[in-house]
């Protein structure tokens, strides 16, 4: 596939998209490269809402529609044609197939129903070479058991339910997961794993950019889909890319949907980027969002990277408030606020590896109330 060729194609819908119009008059698709992407306008979630509030009603040209549960409309619709369709096919045949993916028998236990679920998958692997079955989601009894009748190779669904058909006796020499953390939470995929007695691996997506980055079987992180999108890590605040190993907001191209372009599109999520051989890589995969961030002690502390981090030590990874004081002396004080009976060894050392910040206090508590973060400084 033509990468370049396909941005320009995406580039040029866009433009002719009541979204992007005004937004992208200027802009010539021609001109556009991944060199120049950058230059482009972002665009939000919630521009995309407005939108559809006011257009509810499926486009021209649209052949399969699906809906995600949105906290600003309820539910959101996205359209695909049949050459998005296609492409998304094509497209994720090839990473499948880089994958070792060919003449494998795969189950899918994602759902069939009103999301992406299994339909972001279950083309592709066909085109990849493979039997494919569309379980969808649940009995995880049964799915071991048919896994193991069939001589079922590989498994699609996320790890959570992943966990459970191996807890009821499924084995799988490979997991494709998704759908939630997995990999960004400490120890999970090692416990996946021996569950199910494969290999497991993460992948990246969105009902509205599709699947758009996954693992090789190095386990490096989230590599960039190169025939699906074009991904950039950037400040949230100057929206300027990030250096290689600092945290930003993952913002994506999606190079498969042209019916409902996906332009430099902001998805809120929090990610770390290296970039190799001309590709992004996401060494922590995506572990949290940026909507919360809060500078303390003079660094950028993003609170729901935090909600992995407790997971992968046993906690409620929705148990924790954050609060920022000032201590006599005029420095930051932050103090997390748990619930919890105790503090599992080696918590508070994780939280300050990955966060690069001490924390001076921790409250045990019952119950949390109030916001996320309460900052008391001012």
């Amino acid at each position: 596939m033509d990468r370049m060729a396909r941005l320009k194609e995406v580039v040029r819908a866009a433009k002719g998209h009541p979204v992007y119009r005004e937004k992208l008059k200027d802009i010539d698709p021609e001109r556009v490269s991944l060199e120049t992407l950058g230059e482009l306008p972002l665009t939000t979630r919630e521009e995309w809402v407005a939108y559809l509030k006011e257009h509810p009603k499926p486009p021209e040209g649209a052949s399969l529609m699906h809906l995600t549960p949105s906290p600003l409309m309820g539910w959101m619709p996205e359209y695909l044609s049949p050459d998005d369709l296609r492409y998304q096919a094509e497209a994720l045949a090839a990473h499948y197939q880089r994958l070792g993916l060919v003449g494998k028998k795969v189950l899918v236990a994602f759902s069939y129903h009103v999301f992406a679920g299994g339909w972001l998958f279950h083309e592709a692997l066909l085109r990849a070479g493979n039997l494919v079955f569309p379980h969808g989601p649940g009995e995880a009894s049964r799915i071991a058991e048919i896994g193991q009748v069939y001589g079922f190779d590989v498994l699609v669904t996320n790890p959570s339910f992943a966990l459970k058909v191996g807890q009821a006796g499924g084995r799988f020499a490979l997991l494709l997961a998704g759908g939630e953390p997995f990999t960004s939470v400490p120890g999970f995929r090692e416990r996946v794993e021996a569950a199910l007695g494969g290999v497991a691996l993460d992948a990246y997506g969105t009902s509205e950019l599709g699947i758009v980055a996954g693992e090789g079987l190095e386990k490096e992180g989230l590599w960039e889909i190169p025939e699906m999108a074009v991904l950039e890590v950037l400040d949230p605040e100057t929206l300027r890319p990030v250096p290689d190993g600092e945290k930003g907001e993952l913002v994506v191209t999606a190079l498969s949907r042209t019916l409902m372009p996906m332009v430099r599109f902001r998805t809120g999520d929090l990610a770390v980027a290296e970039r190799r051989g001309g590709l992004t890589l996401l060494p922590r995969g995506v572990f949290g969002r940026t909507d919360a961030m809060v500078k303390v002690k003079g660094v950028k502390l993003y609170p729901t990277e935090l909600g992995p981090i407790l997971a992968g030590f046993g906690l409620d990874p929705k148990g924790f408030q954050v609060v920022v004081e000032r201590k006599l002396e005029g420095t930051d004080k932050l103090v997390l606020r748990l619930k919890a009976e105790r503090v599992p060894p080696g918590l508070m050392e994780a939280v300050q590896r990955a966060t690069g910040l001490k924390v001076d206090e921790v409250e045990l508590v019952q119950e949390i109330r109030g916001a996320l973060v309460e900052d008391h400084r001012f």
